[in-house]
């Protein structure tokens, strides 16, 4: 069984292919993502915790993890990625909560790889 951070890889790697066998459809769809997770009005963290919980809702593992590592990115704790988990468990119920361990083992394998924020708390 591989771990989060190898199907993670993996899917990097799928997605530079789709990049080289469907250039102008990647470029859209990278493009919309660009625009629409930029910050605005919601910041990009904000943002991320939203497509985090449809990810969770669609039980979508590469997506689960791509937005996972974003959100971390941005500034995210481990407390509010919990708390954005619980949400999407709420709407989607649980077949939702059957996709959040993937969530808890990924924060295991990046414990301790990321700064504080600048709240002062603890991120993962």
């Amino acid at each position: 069984m591989r771990t989060p951070k190898e199907s993670l890889a993996e899917f990097k790697r799928d997605k530079g292919n789709l990049n080289a066998e469907l250039p102008d459809v990647m470029a859209h769809l990278d493009g919309l993502f660009q625009v629409s997770l930029a910050g605005g009005a919601l910041t990009m963290k904000e943002k991320e915790f939203i497509v985090l919980g449809i990810a969770l809702a669609t039980h979508c593992e590469p997506c689960i993890l791509v937005h996972l590592e974003k959100a971390l990115g941005a500034g995210a704790t481990k407390a509010e990625i919990l708390e954005a988990c619980g949400v999407a468990v709420a709407m989607g119920g649980g077949a939702t909560m059957a996709c959040v361990p993937l969530v808890l083992k990924y924060l295991d394998a990046c414990d301790g790889l990321f700064p504080s924020n600048p709240q002062g708390s603890q991120t993962v």
